[in-house]
């Protein structure tokens, strides 16, 4: 058994926002957190006017996908590819979970046993389908990338329901896929070790459609595991009595009292630096 103590906490930022100082004096204040920045890379081939943020004529660009957006597609590249940084890949099962998660009580879960099973890769803390327009926006061109990936390697996929969807090219079968929740999901890192994901991961990179149509995680690895597993996702089926993806009231407003905190200590780091300028004239 590990304690929670000994197990590391990663955070990545593709802002360098903090000094090593800053840094430095946060890993300390709390147990085995680590801040790491990740530097941006933008595919060479890709087009600044081919960003997802530019297309406006989808609903949710124009809604909620401003240019200011665009780390959330560096974001999206990095969380698509688990085992791209050796800080997770040296470990053999990783949970990733949002800022927006909100734990209503203690999860209870068997490492041990999800580990053991031979036929389950992914836990997650709910399922859905892409029965709204915003999932489907990010999916355009996806299902065409999946058909003549599987068709170019001669694979009939092993989940049911997506080796029907690509036989008969129903879009609308491939959208009642169940997506993980990706807010709270639990990975076996041995996955994203093989050489089938890294040849799925690879022609992904290559079609550019995370940057250019805003794929996510979600389908990128959902997809692969149904690719080449028969029954891969193990529902916690958390959602929403255990665990949901809102914050409460109380959370919005411990929110907003940090965000005060924030804004005064900037405020009063300025007027000491003003200060010192002063003293120093």
């Amino acid at each position: 058994n590990v304690s929670l103590e000994e197990i590391p906490f990663y955070t990545f930022s593709f802002r360098d926002s903090y000094s090593e100082r800053r840094r430095r004096t946060i890993e300390r204040e709390i147990n085995n957190l680590k801040i790491k920045f990740i530097k941006q890379t933008m595919p060479k081939f890709i087009k600044e006017k081919d960003l997802f943020y530019n297309k406006t004529h989808l609903d949710y660009v124009k809604t909620s996908f401003p240019k200011s957006r665009k780390n959330y597609l560096h974001m999206c590249d990095f969380l698509s590819d688990p085992a791209s940084t050796p800080h997770i890949n040296n470990y053999d099962i990783a949970v990733r979970f949002d800022d927006d998660s909100w734990f209503k009580e203690k999860i209870k879960f068997d490492f041990s046993s999800f580990f053991n099973n031979k036929d389950k890769f992914i836990a997650t803390s709910h399922v859905h389908t892409d029965n709204i327009l915003k999932r489907r926006e990010t999916k355009i061109g996806f299902f065409q990338a999946t058909i003549d990936y599987c068709r170019e390697n001669e694979i009939t996929p092993k989940y049911n329901l997506l080796a029907k969807s690509i036989s008969t090219e129903d879009l609308e079968l491939f959208h009642q896929l169940p997506w993980t929740s990706g807010n709270f999901n639990i990975y076996k890192m041995a996955i994203f070790k093989t050489d089938e994901w890294k040849q799925w991961r690879s022609y992904i990179g290559k079609k550019g459609g995370i940057f250019t149509n805003r794929w996510g995680d979600l389908e990128i690895i959902g997809t692969f595991v149904y690719i080449y597993y028969k029954d891969p996702i193990f529902n916690l089926d958390l959602y929403p009595n255990k665990y949901d993806q809102r914050k409460d009231n109380q959370s919005i407003i411990y929110f907003k009292k940090n965000l005060i905190f924030r804004i005064l200590s900037r405020l009063k780091r300025k007027i000491i630096t003003i200060f010192k300028l002063l003293y120093i004239r």
